[in-house]
């Protein structure tokens, strides 16, 4: 099993002066308080030629290790500092497995917020990008009930650097939100560029329905290999490169919780531009009943890919239609699970998922190795133990 003892070791030492910076000024007037969560998780995926890698990092569970931590294991810690009561600031740092294969600490949130009446309110800095359901606390694998968010949906994590705007009211019965937000991202292996999203969330009894669009410029390393398309192959190749390509994003989702049961799912779907990067429509759903300290639930989820796997005789030298091929993540997934409230702030969680992955599909599987055939389905079994402090 992979541990990486020194490095997570390291990184969470690293965390400790912000805690003790929040202990000190806790002592004092009240204007900071501390808090943070984190998830200490395994992972273990049949398939030995490729790697499970849920939102990012360069190695996961499979290949590299039957048994890894690396994708969910993590530790945040965040400081909210209250100037007045409309004036606040919020600063969180975490630390996880990242694209560059360390658990360095970064940044996830850094902003101040200014409520100029009750129902609005504006940040600015870096925040979560509200393009999900989840998006405010899809890392905190202790405010949901799953070991991690469904990937077949929650397959990117984004922290937006810019400025957003809340506005709170009410229709009868109903509470409704609206929220734009706009900036960039640089996520490692591809940048967000001029990201605008609108969200709308509205909250009646037991039932909450949300929804979002967004609409950005993505930058992403393109293999050196379309260097290859000259003459007049050249115009080919800057189509399919991904370079400042328009993006746009759509989700919209539902939860019904009345306490003692659950049923929630989302649907998103990406679209843009022809170039290599994949065209999908995603979805999940997932329900779960609360019985004393258990929760058992279960997930259905889907990807489907709504973009071509190949251009035919159009690229007679095969670096793109090989490129397209690759975003083939076509999947559907049961996920069976239990979640343990065994003690205060402290959740134990176990799940089994059967990935099917239908002929040509890489099964959303990265870092693929000689031999890997796709097409081929795989189990996942997960254990994780969640915290907030």
């Amino acid at each position: 099993m992979q541990f990486r003892p020194s490095a997570l070791a390291l990184a969470m030492a690293s965390l400790l002066p912000l805690s003790a910076f929040a202990q000190d000024v806790q002592s004092g007037d009240g204007m900071f308080s501390f808090s943070g969560y984190g998830t200490f998780g395994a992972v273990h995926n049949s398939e030995n030629r490729a790697d499970f890698v849920p939102t990012q990092g360069p190695e996961g569970a499979g290949y590299t290790h039957a048994w890894s931590t690396t994708p969910d294991t993590r530790l945040a810690a965040q400081v909210d500092a209250r100037f007045t009561d409309r004036f606040s600031a919020v600063v969180q740092v975490i630390s996880e497995y990242d694209y560059e294969g360390s658990y360095k600490p970064q940044v996830e949130l850094a902003h101040v917020k200014y409520a100029f009446t009750p129902a609005l309110q504006v940040r600015a800095g870096r925040f979560t990008a509200p393009i999900f359901m989840l998006s405010e606390y899809r890392k905190v694998g202790y405010a949901m009930p799953w070991v991690r968010p469904p990937v077949e949906v929650y397959d990117i994590a984004v922290s937006l650097d810019g400025a957003d705007a809340t506005y709170k009211f009410n229709v009868g019965d109903v509470a409704m939100s609206v929220q734009l937000a706009a900036g960039d991202a640089d996520e490692g292996t591809f940048e967000v560029k001029d990201a605008r999203t609108l969200a709308l969330r509205a909250e009646f009894g037991s039932s909450t329905l949300f929804g979002s669009y967004s609409k950005t410029k993505i930058d992403a390393p393109t293999t050196p290999l379309l260097a290859l398309y000259q003459g007049p192959l050249a115009p080919l190749a800057a189509q399919y490169a991904i370079d400042g390509d328009d993006l746009e994003f759509t989700s919209f989702g539902y939860a019904f919780d009345p306490g003692s049961w659950f049923l929630r799912g989302e649907v998103t779907r990406i679209t843009g531009e022809d170039n290599l990067l994949a065209k999908n429509t995603n979805m999940y759903v997932s329900g779960g009943v609360r019985t004393g300290a258990f929760t058992p639930y279960m997930t259905l989820a889907q990807v489907h890919l709504d973009s071509d796997t190949s251009i035919g005789a159009r690229d007679p030298i095969g670096v793109i239609n090989a490129g397209l091929s690759g975003t083939n993540a076509n999947q559907k997934s049961v996920t069976l699970g239990t979640r343990w409230d065994f003690h205060e702030n402290l959740a134990l969680k176990a799940e089994y998922a059967h990935v099917d992955v239908p002929t040509g599909s890489t099964g959303g599987l990265v870092n693929r190795q000689p031999g890997f055939v796709t097409g081929r389905d795989y189990d996942l079994l997960s254990i994780s133990l969640d915290f907030v402090f």
